[in-house]
């Protein structure tokens, strides 16, 4: 008797990936402690669900190759017509200390292991709205916070593909996806979230004509090893060139929002934002925990800020000549160069280029791309002391004296930027020509970063002159 198969090859891929930066994988609701909560299993540890794994490599794969392929690795609906994924993602297992992904329920005393019990205890990340003049917006929801999961962790996942021998050529273009760094999953991506690297990638090509009985034989869990599957040497690369700026602190410093440690008494009302992040030797990890931080948000909005005051000049945009109503039309996601670079928010009615209003339903993401920095905690610290001042006496103001703990100079931080694909950029030579100018700012010791830039706070300056990639050069020799 001979069987029919529609599909006679199933590709098997198992991957194991693990977060450099910290990462959000929003759960659509509110909870107790933050604005974004993530998503978690049924243990309460973080999850990575298989549509966010199959959005983000459908996404990606669009970008690099063909609509046909896409389609017939995804499916398609137009209008009466449509075919199902033949693509099947499942969900992503995080890793414990001993680097075995965790499935199903598991004993409460397994909670103890030290990186899913870190896991389970978000960070929390505040942010503020900036306007157009580059201070604090009071509009509703200019103050938010989010929960997010630390650095370092690991989570395997797999996909399979129902197909014929033909589809070899499709399964190679999904491998080389998975390859390509960055990749990145989950939320706020441009502000420094989700990036990730590959830890190891295992497959095989199962034709059920003949070798259907091992097929049937590997692992439906991914807490159980699979001997079929075989390592895939998938050889990974850099798909976008880094801007890479080596900034040493010119004095005090601080990026604000952290507290301050036991060891140091407590009794600063300001210290530098701390997290905490996964560190991996071999096949255990180790939790390391009040690390130093300069969150990608805050590089991300001074830059953005500039950009939109270099572009406007390029432009010949002043504020003198405009009235105050069309202002905000030329700043924020009202400017081309930041809706350009840094993308602009959904369902939000705002004018661009002038008093136009302009109806932005479908959003669009940003092409830059910044990671968190993380620092160790020898960077010496003061504590310094400050008096509120009444402004209309020029005395101190009774009962307000607060203290901060600014860093003081340092090492050189290694800050790593990336423009993502810039073809089809509105005004694109003036836009980069924008942004190179804010980075030199950044570079040159005249854009300051973190809290305090009032007090003279958040000076750097480059160790050396910038090193720009190709898709820059038209605008560095323009």
């Amino acid at each position: 008797m001979t069987i029919d198969f529609l599909y006679t090859h199933r590709y098997v891929l198992r991957a194991v990936i693990e977060f450099t930066t910290p990462f959000l994988v929003g759960a659509g609701r509110k909870g107790d402690t933050a604005d974004a909560v993530f998503v978690s299993d049924a243990n309460g540890f973080p999850a990575l669900p298989g549509s966010s794994i199959a959005g983000v490599l459908r996404a990606r794969f669009r970008e690099t190759f063909s609509a046909d392929d896409e389609e017939r690795l995804f499916g398609f609906q137009k209008g009466d017509e449509g075919e199902g994924s033949r693509l099947t993602v499942s969900w992503g297992c995080i890793h414990d200390c001993t680097n075995a992904p965790v499935e199903g329920i598991v004993p409460f005393q397994r909670h103890d292991d030290p990186v899913l019990a870190k896991a389970r205890i978000p960070s929390i990340r505040d942010h503020v709205r900036i306007n157009h003049k580059g201070a604090s917006s009071a509009e509703e929801h200019g103050k938010f916070d989010e929960q997010a999961v630390c650095a370092g962790h690991r989570f395997t996942f797999e996909l399979e593909l129902s197909g014929t021998a033909e589809e070899s050529p499709l399964w190679e273009k999904l491998l080389s996806l998975l390859s390509t760094i960055p990749l990145r999953f989950g939320g706020k991506t441009r502000r420094g979230y989700g990036a990730c690297r590959l830890i190891s990638l295992k497959g095989r090509i199962f034709d059920l004509r003949s070798d259907f009985d091992s097929y049937i034989k590997h692992p439906v869990a991914l807490s159980e090893p699979s001997p079929l599957l075989e390592e895939i040497d998938a050889g990974q690369h850099v798909a976008e060139k880094s801007i890479i700026l080596s900034l040493s602190p010119c004095g005090f410093w601080m990026i604000g929002g952290g507290y301050d440690l036991p060891e140091q008494r407590g009794d600063a009302d300001m210290a530098p934002l701390r997290d905490c992040r996964i560190v991996w030797s071999g096949d255990g990890a180790k939790v390391e925990d009040d690390l130093i931080v300069i969150p990608a948000a805050s590089v991300k909005g001074a830059l953005s800020h500039r950009v939109a005051f270099h572009y406007n000049a390029l432009k010949g945009v002043f504020s003198d000549t405009l009235s105050p109503e069309s202002i905000p039309g030329f700043c924020g996601e009202g400017n081309t160069a930041v809706r350009e670079l840094f993308g602009f928010s959904k369902e939000r009615d705002i004018s661009v280029n002038g008093p136009k209003e302009t109806n932005s339903t479908d959003g669009k993401a940003g092409r830059v791309f910044i990671d968190d920095i993380y620092l160790s905690r020898d960077h010496l610290s003061r504590l310094v002391p400050h008096v509120g001042i009444d402004r209309f006496t020029g005395g101190a103001r009774d009962q307000v004296l607060f203290s901060e703990r600014p860093l003081w100079k340092g090492n050189p931080i290694d800050l790593r930027i990336v423009v993502a694909d810039t073809t089809n950029m509105e005004d694109r030579d003036n836009v980069l020509k924008a942004f190179r100018s804010a980075v030199l700012e950044l570079a040159e010791g005249n854009l300051q970063l973190g809290a305090g830039s009032g007090r003279g706070l958040g000076y750097f300056r480059a160790d050396a002159p910038v090193e720009w990639p190709d898709y820059m050069k038209t605008a560095i020799e323009g």
